[in-house]
């Protein structure tokens, strides 16, 4: 047991601590499986399905975007809460925080901005040019790639 700010946290034993490594590299890996299932397959693929207009695929592109950045603020929670418990300060870490941030950058910032901008689209109107679409692949790439060197470099660690 250790004591922070007058709160007695108990210590966790080196095999519950090898558990719960392994279930943050289960969910990275499988947070990494989404992005390339749903950014990388399903967003691109939609649209060339027959009779799906560019406005019903943006339509249900926003549905599926938003419902995903739910779960992925939900994985990341998840990994946090588990980076605190085994108390994980290697190297690996700055992997996380990054991803972690691309993901902030992307809830409250990107998603929101591409939202109103798919609806402006399915009222109608044809907004500016903007590279934010770009941005947010280029977020999804880089997220990809982390949390695929996270767990590789993680799985190889902890075996």
């Amino acid at each position: 047991m250790f004591n922070i700010y007058g709160m007695t946290i108990p210590t966790i034993t080196e095999n519950r601590k090898m558990v719960l490594h392994r279930l943050l590299i289960c969910i990275s890996l499988t947070w990494l499986g989404m992005i390339l299932g749903i950014s990388f397959l399903e967003a691109p693929l939609k649209f060339m399905a027959p009779g799906v207009t560019p406005e019903i695929g943006l339509s249900i592109g926003g549905k599926v975007f938003g419902v995903f950045n739910k779960i992925e603020c939900a994985l990341a929670i998840a990994m946090a809460i588990l980076v605190v418990m085994i108390r994980q300060k290697d190297r690996l870490s700055i992997y996380l925080v990054i991803v972690w941030s691309a993901l902030a950058i992307q809830t409250f910032w990107l998603l929101p901005v591409l939202m109103d901008r798919i609806e402006l689209i399915l009222q109608g109107q044809r907004p500016a040019s903007s590279p934010l679409h770009s941005f947010y692949i280029f977020l999804e790439i880089l997220k990809a790639m982390l949390l695929a060197v996270y767990g590789f470099y993680a799985f190889r660690e902890r075996s």
